[in-house]
């Protein structure tokens, strides 16, 4: 089973077993179009993967697990969901914090803003793991 499928007219235009918002970053960078009007099925939808659906123009989103956060982000931009488990926040690996992606854009409203927050975090934790290698 894939992480993540994107459909458009009920054909797979994508799918990624790739966890965390690479797999919708990767295309976006590629062609800021490339999810218009998709439907997109994820095992997890924080307010970091919200953020960059609506930036998307995403159409509908079916998360597994979608954070309170990322819920109320979603209505507020007018995108339809569904989802089977909402959870208080999406927490970090180790499950010591909240996740740091969801933490660096949890008070952004901007989806142009919060891709750029979401790319310099992902840059700053590639760096920190890269240090300790």
């Amino acid at each position: 089973m894939n992480k993540f499928i994107a459909r458009r007219d009920n054909k797979i235009i994508y799918c990624s077993n790739e966890i965390g918002v690479k797999p919708i970053l990767s295309k976006l960078n590629e062609n800021i179009d490339f999810y218009k009007d998709a439907d997109i099925e994820d095992t997890v939808v924080g307010k970091a993967a919200a953020s960059l659906y609506v930036l998307a123009k995403i159409k509908f989103i079916y998360a597994h697990t979608l954070s309170e956060a990322a819920k109320s982000y979603l209505e507020k931009n007018n995108v339809s969901f569904k989802y089977d488990k909402l959870v208080k926040e999406i927490r970090n690996r180790s499950n010591t914090d909240m996740c740091p992606l969801e933490k660096s854009v949890i008070h952004i409203d901007d989806s142009v803003i919060a891709k750029t927050a979401l790319e310099n975090t992902i840059q700053k934790l590639m760096n920190q793991k890269k240090s300790q290698v």
